[in-house]
This record gives C-alpha cells, structure tokens and sequence, in this order.
C-alpha cells in the first residue's frame, strides 16, 4: 500500500503548548508537516480542553531554543489512545498558520529531510490550498 501523503511528516520530540480559548496544556510535538501536526499529552491535562469544540485551537513550538516560535492553528483533532501509555497522541490538521510560522516550519523541513524538490512540491501544494480556502470563503 502506498502513501498518500501530500506532505512530508518530520519526527521531532519538542515541548510545546496547545490552547483553546483561554485554557493552556503542555505537549510534545510527535512530529508535524505543512498539514498538520502529531501531539502527544497527559490524558488529564487534555481533560482541561474541551475536546469537541468548533472553536479553532492554537499549538506553538519551537524545534529548538535558537528557533523561532512556531504557531499552527488547528481544526480537527483525532485522538488516538495507547491503553498501555499515560499520554495521548493527538492527529490534528493546521487550518491556518502565519507567513512567520509557514516559512520557519518550510525551513525546519527542509533542513530535515533529503528531497529538497519534494519540499518545493509540498510548498505549491499548501500555497494552492491557502489560496483555494480563502477564495472559498469569500464567496461564503
């Protein structure tokens, strides 16, 4: 089976936070792309948040103490639990991000992976897509 990913999943272990309105966690950030991004937190932290708001949450991190902050707003998020684990990972999809936080994630990708032209793909592909959310909206 092959997989159908647009965009290139880089493995980190980073702390960082996820927000909902005014209530904040601490994470790891498992790993994350220019779609989304892999959380893992303390089932009892996350019990703070509620979990089946429309409302958008907000991740930030930094890949490490030299590197700008990275925030990531997020739409959805799938919870994924491990019985055998105290955490939880958390799948989520990035609806907006900042021009900041595009180029600083397109920059830790890159520096992360081999395929320099796969990123350039990936790049098109996220600009299409901001581009193609925003022209539907305005036609809301």
């Amino acid at each position: 089976m092959s997989d159908k990913r647009l965009f290139t999943r880089i493995p980190l272990a980073v702390k960082g936070t996820l927000a909902h309105h005014n209530k904040r966690i601490d994470v790891i950030i498992i790993d994350v792309s220019l779609q989304g991004v892999k959380l893992s937190a303390n089932e009892d932290a996350l019990n703070e948040l509620p979990f089946d708001s429309h409302d958008p949450y907000t991740a930030t991190f930094r890949a490490n103490e030299d590197s700008p902050v990275i925030t990531l707003h997020i739409e959805q998020l799938y919870r994924q639990n491990d019985n055998r684990k105290d955490s939880v990972s958390l799948g989520c999809k990035v609806s907006q991000m900042d021009v900041d936080s595009i180029s600083a994630l397109r920059r830790l990708i890159l520096l992360n992976s081999q395929e320099a032209d796969l990123n350039e793909k990936e790049l098109n592909a996220l600009i299409e897509a901001v581009y193609s959310n925003a022209s539907n909206a305005s036609l809301s």
